[in-house]
């Protein structure tokens, strides 16, 4: 998971809420197509182009829907308005009405709020990238078993087969190249820790970026330790 940093609201956005403040329209299902559109398009961009929740590749046209961290049921049912505060509103795959072929992240998280969603590790968490820990070939775990951690995995089943296997994909294209037989070198990896999980020019994140800089430092051990190995058979 990586941090999401919210910004200001697009304008176009916020003048439909304060239009529609303290009418029966002010409600998330009352907002016109054009109004959700440039929402969805301002998430997007200030997430990075990546899920929030899953850390997948998405964008505003085919691949991502307006998700509520609180669903939105229970925002109106605790007060009408609620479901329309842009910091509880993040971009997640897929797209709203697609039907996945698996069900993980926001499909798989749904209306699940329990105990005011206090178990689960949120995108807007400012630790929330200290929480999981992400290994060469995907795997996620909590990092020091915590508790709200264990949690967010199975609620977002983080830990899906096909999650995983989508993470080790683009983890071993990046360390071990397209064909899987050029490895970087250490220098190389030492540098990509520090520089994976920065935006590119246009703003936007590497898929799973979080994850490759996990397993950066998994790389790196590894070729210490044959470094040593190597070291230790020319001293026989």
């Amino acid at each position: 998971m990586k941090k999401v940093r919210k910004g200001s609201q697009p304008k176009k956005y916020q003048d439909w809420c304060k239009k529609v403040a303290g009418t029966a329209k002010e409600d998330y299902r009352e907002m016109p197509k054009d109004i959700r559109a440039t929402l969805l398009a301002a998430l997007v961009e200030e997430q990075g182009g990546l899920c929030a929740y899953t850390m997948r590749k998405i964008d505003a046209e085919v691949s991502s829907h307006v998700e509520h961290i609180k669903p939105e049921t229970r925002c109106r049912a605790d007060l009408q308005g609620t479901d329309l505060d842009y910091k509880n509103l993040l971009a997640c795959y897929p797209k709203s009405g697609m039907k996945a072929g698996f069900r993980f992240g926001a499909q798989e998280k749904g209306d699940w709020w329990e105990n005011n969603g206090a178990a689960f590790v949120s995108p807007l968490d400012p630790n929330c990238e200290k929480r999981f820990h992400f290994d060469l070939d995907g795997n996620i775990t909590a990092v020091a078993n915590h508790a709200d951690a264990v949690a967010t995995i199975g609620i977002l089943r983080l830990d899906h087969d096909s999650l995983t296997d989508n993470r080790k994909r683009v983890i071993h294209e990046y360390i071990y190249g397209d064909e899987g037989n050029d490895p970087l070198s250490p220098t190389t990896a030492t540098r990509a820790v520090s520089n994976v999980c920065k935006a590119n020019p246009d703003g936007y994140f590497h898929e799973f970026c979080i994850a490759i800089r996990d397993a950066l430092g998994e790389h790196l051990k590894d070729l210490k330790k044959l470094a040593q190995r190597r070291k230790y058979s020319r001293k026989k």
